[in-house]
């Protein structure tokens, strides 16, 4: 169950990160990142390099916590289950952005 649950969080930080690039690419008024440690490394390396970062970050984390027996499996799923469900919400309201802008999920 915890490599579905990496492999689904895995999966929605990608619709997360390419929904964020949509809305954030050509800066529009009122539109905004609302998590501050990624707004901080937007402004300090760029969107784009940002966004490769955060990625980088997230499967080698993901990596760790399939991988290590420091964790026990019962934690392992409720943080699986905890950041599926925020990432998840990020990823609702991207969509929500997008559509309001009239912007194009595709990136045209």
């Amino acid at each position: 169950m915890v490599i579905v649950l990496t492999l689904l969080v895995l999966l929605v930080s990608a619709a997360d990160h390419w929904t964020t690039f949509i809305c954030l690419r050509n800066p529009l008024e009122g539109v905004s990142e609302a998590n501050p440690l990624s707004r901080w490394l937007f402004a300090g390396i760029g969107l784009e390099p940002g966004l490769w970062l955060d990625s980088l970050v997230t499967v080698v984390g993901m990596t760790f916590l399939v991988k290590t027996r420091l964790v026990p499996e019962e934690l392992k799923l409720l943080f699986l289950s905890v950041v599926l469900f925020g990432t998840g919400y990020a990823v609702h309201n991207n969509l929500g952005a997008i559509q309001q802008l009239g912007l194009s999920v595709l990136g045209g």
